[in-house]
């Protein structure tokens, strides 16, 4: 090798190095994707599998977006195990035929129809790209289920394969409670149907975004009195790849969150290496936890390493707060670690007492590139959870159009 070579090479790294943005050449898929991801308008809004259960509702969505100046819908297509829409894979999501009573109490009808009869993301899609909008789609990672009630079709993971949840030091599945059963994400069975699962939505489905969420683990749903996981196939896996003998008892806690986090990051890679493998033009991102170091070490999310190595293309910060103060504090610690163009912050509109906030945060970062929590927020919506007193839904008008205007001004 030339001297000239081996400075060159040299100068390669130093740059890289120097800017806390390496990039790793196997992946890059922000280089195949151009400067353009980074560059041009991103008005984002997030669509929950509570927002929609007919095909009406679908199209009132995208036309109360395309209203307000929205340019990426970030349209939710996996809850907890299942599809909101015809996948090959895993069953219909529950909630999308799940009727409730005059008190808004779920009808628990376990002999219904689970499929609603058409598909919500290839009517999404449609109608986002007739309107001009990018469909992004949202799937949650890790959450397997949520309620003490299994599910209905036998079809479900939960149910075909309780292998695959977390289970602790004695054995024991994470009970079913009000929050999320996980899966196990060190498991390769595990990595692999989620590969899958992406797989079959970039080959069948026209969307341009694929975005993960739940890419992380629960340690709040967890606790800290139990080892997750700690069952006799993890650890042996750990023990493995790690070379790390020891017992339950003398087990370093703290290296096996390393690997845990270590696995999670793999199957980030795995999506991007296998499942987008063919779709360059998808772009890929991720919403994550509100802060870098939270996110690393409390959840085991390394998300500075997806975007640093170029796993992934963007990430979604989620800073949902009503302190002005702590989003930006937030956002900057991002923007520290990571190339600031690849962060688009998600703001919780949600949480906001008036319009003027929601505004505000957007100006706080880039305000051409911010991403909302959520749709209904904004508009009125079929979501069982959505507050109807006349007081919010007021509030509701406001905040949809302040953001009008805002995009609009901003956005010329």
């Amino acid at each position: 090798m030339s001297n000239t070579l081996i400075l060159r090479l040299l100068l390669v790294f130093t740059l890289f190095s120097g800017s806390g943005c390496s990039i790793d050449l196997g992946h890059a898929r922000a280089d195949r994707l151009g400067n353009s991801v980074l560059t041009q308008d991103l008005f984002g809004l997030w669509v929950t599998r509570w927002d929609f259960q007919t095909a009406d509702d679908v199209r009132a969505i995208i036309a109360d977006a395309r209203a307000t100046g929205v340019t990426d819908i970030f349209w939710q297509v996996r809850g907890q195990g299942d599809a909101y829409y015809d996948s090959p894979y895993e069953p219909w999501g529950e909630d999308l035929t799940l009727r409730h009573d005059e008190q808004n109490k779920p009808i628990r009808d376990r002999s219904r129809t689970l499929n609603p009869g058409f598909d919500p993301l290839r009517l999404a899609i449609s109608e986002s790209h007739a309107n001009g909008i990018k469909l992004h789609a949202w799937v949650n990672v890790m959450p397997l289920w949520k309620g003490t009630e299994e599910p209905i079709d036998v079809r479900h993971p939960l149910l075909s394969h309780p292998e695959w949840r977390l289970r602790d030091e004695t054995g024991t599945a994470q009970p079913l409670s009000e929050g999320y059963v996980v899966v196990n994400p060190v498991l390769d069975e595990v990595q692999d149907h989620i590969v899958r699962v992406v797989e079959d939505l970039a080959d069948r489905y026209d969307i341009d975004g694929l975005h993960l969420d739940y890419i992380r683990f629960l340690s709040d749903e967890l606790g800290d009195d139990k080892l997750y996981p700690g069952d006799a196939r993890s650890l042996s896996l750990y023990n493995r790849q790690v070379g790390d003998r020891a017992t339950i008892g003398q087990l370093n806690r703290t290296r096996y969150r390393e690997w845990i986090r270590d696995r999670i990051s793999t199957l980030v890679e795995r999506i991007a290496d296998e499942s987008l493998d063919g779709h360059e033009d998808v772009v890929y991102s991720a919403a994550v936890w509100r802060r870098p170091d939270l996110a690393k070490n409390r959840y085991l999310q390394d998300a500075p390493r997806w975007v640093n190595d170029g796993i992934v293309d963007l990430i979604m910060p989620m800073i949902y707060t009503e302190d002005d103060g702590q989003f930006t504090s937030d956002l900057q610690a991002w923007y520290s670690v990571v190339d600031r163009r690849r962060v688009v912050p998600g703001i919780g509109a949600y949480k906001h007492k008036g319009a003027s906030q929601t505004i505000t945060q957007a100006s706080l970062g880039h305000p051409r590139r911010f991403l909302v929590f959520a749709y209904s927020t904004l508009f009125e919506s079929v979501n069982p959870g959505q507050d109807r007193t006349s007081t919010v839904m007021r509030d509701r008008e406001q905040k949809r159009t302040a953001l009008t205007q805002f995009i609009e001004r901003v956005g010329n």
